[in-house]
């Protein structure tokens, strides 16, 4: 038998269930519980069974197709979230499409609307877009947004304010007083959290500077200027750049200077020396993404999801001298 004489019910008698469940965990895996699903996919995978798609579209309207936008899918942070999606979706038997919106408002709703009409609907990472434009570019497709906040809405986010109160008490507990966090781009709804959270701890604010590489370099003189000992970052490329802008200037990391990034990106552990971050969690935030866009495609309402961060120490960080 090959595939595609396979059917729904020949993977529904080899798991032992009905063909209700099978079609269940192929769509909405997440209202089937963990021990039948995973026995529905063994099934599939037995039996070589492949959905036909083109008539799921033609019964339903249904593509089977997600779509992703984020603002920079050369940050490691997005391509993990990216990841994820992908991962989940092909759990799923749906594929993802992806776009790079270069943190410029006009090319995210390009992307929303030229994406549209070829997906079930869309997770929008970060958007720097008014979510009312958002909403009327996606033409009616269900979106949930990533790490932005709004009005009857779907979305996942890192706690901005705990990222804020976790590096900050990290800091103060080396005994740093002398402390700044680095603001992100004013277009993004995080930056605004964090900023608001700085002021209510009492520390310095720098910025705002572009989430690159260069965009921490750039900073290492305000930093020297302004005496601080410690600098919290709002995303881990953004701290590289300061530890290269230390490394220039002949400032030892963490002896004269504290530096603490934001994502745990793989790469944050390989950095000289390896950099104290706060965890964003971007295969949570992925997975939990993709979950609720399948509830929303379920006729669920919209609902938010808050993800927690967690510190990562490492060693650039260190006891005030």
């Amino acid at each position: 038998m090959t595939n595609r004489d396979t059917t729904l019910d020949d993977v529904a008698r080899r798991a032992g269930v009905h063909p209700g469940t099978v079609s269940r965990v192929l769509t909405r895996p997440g209202r089937v519980n963990e021990k039948t699903a995973a026995r529905v996919q063994a099934a599939v995978a037995a039996v070589g069974y492949r959905p036909n798609l083109a008539a799921r579209q033609l019964a339903g309207g249904k593509t089977s197709r997600v779509a992703v936008i984020v603002p920079d899918i050369t940050n490691p942070y997005f391509a993990e979230i990216v990841q994820e999606v992908q991962l989940g979706a092909r759990q799923r038997s749906e594929s993802v499409l992806v776009a790079d919106s270069r943190q410029a408002a006009p090319d995210e709703l390009s992307a929303v609307e030229s994406l549209s009409p070829n997906v079930d609907g869309l997770i929008v990472c970060s958007p720097v877009a008014a979510l009312g434009t958002v909403r009327d570019a996606a033409d009616g497709r269900p979106i949930v947004y990533v790490n932005r906040r709004g009005r009857n809405v779907a979305a996942v986010h890192v706690d901005q304010g705990a990222v804020v109160t976790v590096a900050v008490d990290h800091l103060r507990s080396l005994g740093h007083d002398r402390i700044a966090v680095v603001r992100g781009p004013s277009a993004f709804w995080s930056a605004e959290q964090r900023s608001r959270l700085a002021g209510k701890l009492g520390v310095a604010q720098l910025g705002p500077v572009s989430p690159t590489y260069d965009g921490g370099l750039a900073l290492i003189d305000e930093i020297v200027d302004g005496g601080f000992t410690a600098v919290a970052t709002f995303n881990d490329v953004t701290a590289f750049g300061v530890l290269g802008g230390a490394a220039a200037r002949g400032i030892r990391v963490p002896d004269e200077l504290s530096v603490i990034g934001s994502d745990n990106i793989p790469f944050s552990a390989m950095t000289n020396p390896p950099l104290t971050t706060v965890d964003g969690c971007a295969r949570r935030v992925g997975r939990a993404a993709l979950d609720l866009l399948g509830s929303l495609l379920a006729g669920e309402p919209p609902r938010v999801v808050v993800v927690d961060p967690a510190l990562v120490a490492r060693s650039s960080t260190g006891i005030v001298s």
